[in-house]
């Protein structure tokens, strides 16, 4: 089974007066999951606030963190967990995306991935300068070509590329750097790449389903989110190897140790230890899906009951173990070859 959990907050369980969490609180909350043996860490993207008021909204936007980054920050701080950053690419380039996200691959040494997320709201277009939002379908092409052109960046180095052989002179085999060309309809990059290929490959690719419309996108992915229903229901259109991960809703504020209340489309059962393991091992033994992220209402407090209360259990069940021997990357601890295939080599 394949377990992560989303180390941000949602925005409607935090009271206002909780900060929002800080880059410190991230590598807190990562490094608790690495200890309970989990497999990936998300961070979420907010580009505007829900706040009623404007100063409030302005205030809260100003606090909310880069994902990428923030994830760089936490990186050397953890040694095994995958790291996936949520990256809006709307209002993005490829060739800024590409860079920030085969950094974070070599600085985790092979832990990085990306969550592709989709800008359609009127508020987050004015503050990229639009009047209004584009239409959606137009939206998701403009994603899926995204998505292939982050990918063709990534592929213009081969491996080997970098020499660094300082008695020659040779830093760079420039055979093995090649230009992209890429002319589209949303993009027109040329290329190469300036970072050389990121260890794994390709980082990780994931895409969060909420609906049909993310379904062409996340038919490109290594990985999938979302509610139960929806993921389990888009396998026949994903392709083969792709990783289905549920979303599961936990929240256990007011329940005393050993209670959990949790769901697949909002906490709706109440139990203990063994119930919760039970739901999560029946799910992922029925193959309806292959595992599952963990959204807490309360990260801050709930991960740390989760990873004492419920840990020792799902490893008793060997549902969770401790990072693979042999295991390199993030890719393979999904079960994946170690290094993505490069498309640009003959």
């Amino acid at each position: 089974m394949f377990l992560g959990v989303e180390i941000g907050e949602p925005e409607s369980a935090r009271p206002a007066s909780r900060p929002v969490p800080s880059a410190s609180d991230c590598a807190r909350a990562a490094k608790l999951a690495e200890r309970g043996s989990l497999v990936f860490v998300t961070l979420g993207e907010a580009l505007t606030s829900r706040a009623d008021s404007a100063p409030d909204r302005q205030r809260v936007c100003q606090s909310r963190l880069n994902p990428v980054a923030t994830l760089a920050y936490v990186a050397p701080q953890t040694t095994s967990i995958g790291l996936v950053a949520t990256a809006t690419v709307t209002y993005a380039e490829p060739f800024h995306v590409s860079k920030a996200l085969a950094t974070l691959d070599h600085v985790s040494s092979g832990r990085a991935g990306w969550c592709v997320q989709v800008s359609a709201g009127a508020e987050e277009a004015q503050l990229f300068g639009h009047r209004s939002p584009r239409d959606r379908c137009g939206l998701y092409e403009e994603a899926v070509e995204f998505v292939e052109v982050v990918s063709l960046l990534w592929d213009s180095w081969e491996d080997g590329a970098e020499i660094r052989d300082a008695a020659t002179g040779r830093f760079l085999d420039s055979a093995k750097i090649r230009p992209v060309d890429h002319q589209g309809r949303y993009f027109r990059v040329k290329g190469p790449g300036i970072v050389p290929r990121p260890p794994q490959g390709h980082p990780v690719t994931a895409v969060r389903i909420g609906s049909g419309d993310d379904l062409p996108l996340a038919a490109r992915a290594d990985m999938v989110f979302g509610r139960l229903e929806r993921v389990a229901g888009a396998r026949p259109r994903l392709r083969g190897g792709t990783r289905i991960i549920a979303d599961l809703f936990v929240d256990c504020r007011g329940l005393p140790a050993g209670q959990w209340a949790w769901g697949a489309s909002g906490a709706a059962d109440i139990g203990g230890v063994r119930e919760f393991a039970d739901f999560l091992e029946a799910r992922v033994r029925t193959g309806l899906v292959d595992g599952f992220r963990l959204v807490f209402a309360d990260v801050t407090t709930e991960l740390t009951r989760f990873v004492d209360e419920a840990v020792p259990e799902l490893r008793t069940r060997r549902l969770v173990s401790p990072w693979g021997e042999g295991c390199r990357s993030f890719r393979e601890r999904l079960g994946l070859p170690h290094k993505a295939p490069n498309s640009m080599v003959p």
